[in-house]
C-alpha cells in the first residue's frame, strides 16, 4: 500500500510513497512552505481500495442478500 500527500492551497503533490516517507514529505513541506501553521486543506491518502467500493464485494453481498430473501420466502410459503 502506498500513500500520497497533497497540499490544497499550493497544489504540491507527492507521488505514491511508503507511509513514513509521505508523512516526512508532508512535514517537510509544512516546515518550509507553511511554517508555524497547518494548511487549511490537505489530502493524505492511501491507494488501498475500500472493500465497499469493490464491485466483486458488492456483487457477493447482493447474491447473499438474494439467497437470504429467497430462503425467507420459501420458509413462509411452507
Amino acid at each position: 500500500m502506498a500513500w500520497r500527500y497533497e497540499c490544497g492551497p499550493c497544489g504540491v503533490t507527492t507521488g505514491w510513497l511508503p507511509k513514513g516517507q509521505a508523512s516526512a514529505k508532508r512535514d517537510e513541506h509544512r516546515d518550509t512552505v507553511h511554517p508555524g501553521m497547518i494548511p487549511t486543506v490537505e489530502v493524505f491518502e492511501s491507494n488501498a481500495r475500500p472493500i465497499a467500493k469493490d464491485p466483486a464485494a458488492l456483487r457477493m453481498w447482493a447474491v447473499i442478500a438474494a439467497v437470504c430473501l429467497l430462503a425467507w420466502i420459501i420458509q413462509i410459503i411452507r
